[in-house]
């Protein structure tokens, strides 16, 4: 990461120190359309962090005419200690205790600052992992620090991406981290009898999806389960990259699929040129059809599937 944070005795960088300390930019190591993209993002979230710091400076000013009758003092993230109190405290028989009080909203709007930020580190890391099939971590905004006022740059969150990459090529990096991911899904489980096997034309892959057994039982149809649709995708997303040598594929590519009415009776047809036709199973399994022999080895390499083993073996 092209940052320089300073350490004091008995603290730890953190991420705000290392947005107010960037350096070193990497904006040479990304396209002009990926610089559009995050300067806008910055300038829209300025105009919004403009507005709250607005209001903010409006209900400070006004929770400042109650420092007689009560005791309060504000956090480092803009917070102020207490709450709206609607008791009257003058003890006259008056009516001040129907009047506004700030600070239930100065506290709404501390929220709204961390809130702001946290989503535009979020935008901007998003836009690369799904720009580029990365898997950069969105970094987690500390809201008792984020104190108000405060502006980031997009430029901090380029060098968290540059940094994920390690001196490779987004492409590159799309490519390792796409492997883990299918390697990962396609593992036979610690006790399984059987693994993914290329079978002339074909590759079979045990045990991938799961059924919604509710669904199932009330309208007789193949539902991936809750956790099974990430599972299929990343498994598409695999097999276009072992079949076509894409890095963006996804279950969008099984031509008429419905996640909620799965034919475990028929062929699917899909978008690649290399793997023609894919099947789903009652059991889990999943065969996928390739245009000749050659084309399914030629895949089942690319994906190491010839390395994965069983506990036995």
């Amino acid at each position: 990461m092209q940052t320089t944070a300073t350490r004091t005795a008995g603290s730890h960088t953190d991420l705000l120190t290392g947005i107010l300390n960037v350096q070193v930019r990497n904006e040479d190591k990304i396209t002009e359309q990926d610089r559009q993209y995050c300067q806008l993002q910055q300038d829209q979230l300025y105009r919004t962090l403009d507005r709250i710091d607005r209001w903010y400076d409006i209900f400070k000013e006004e929770a400042e005419r109650y420092r007689e009758i009560k005791s309060f003092k504000y956090e480092d993230n803009g917070k102020v200690s207490i709450r709206n109190f609607y008791f009257n405290n003058s003890g006259e028989d008056d009516y001040t205790h129907n009047e506004f009080k700030p600070f239930d909203l100065i506290n709404e709007l501390a929220d709204n600052n961390c809130n702001a930020n946290a989503n535009f580190a979020s935008r901007i890391i998003s836009y690369f992992n799904r720009t580029y099939n990365v898997d950069v971590p969105i970094p987690v905004i500390d809201e008792k620090a984020m104190r108000m006022g405060f502006r980031p740059v997009y430029q901090t969150y380029v060098d968290m991406v540059i940094e994920h990459l390690g001196g490779k090529s987004f492409r590159e990096t799309a490519e390792e981290e796409l492997l883990v991911r299918f390697l990962k899904t396609v593992q036979p489980s610690r006790w399984s009898k059987v693994k993914p096997e290329l079978k002339k034309d074909k590759i079979t892959f045990p045990d991938i999806v799961s059924w919604d057994s509710i669904h199932l039982e009330y309208h007789r149809e193949y539902e991936f389960s809750y956790d099974c649709g990430r599972k299929v995708d990343i498994f598409c997303e695999g097999i276009a990259y072992g079949a076509d040598d894409v890095i963006n594929g996804s279950s969008g590519m099984v031509i008429g699929l419905d996640r909620r009415d799965v034919d475990i009776t028929e062929w699917y047809n899909l978008t690649l040129s290399n793997a023609e036709q894919i099947k789903f199973y009652k059991n889990g399994r999943i065969d996928v059809r390739f245009k000749d022999s050659q084309a399914a080895e030629n895949c089942y390499r690319r994906l190491r599937l010839d390395e994965i083993t069983l506990r036995e073996e």
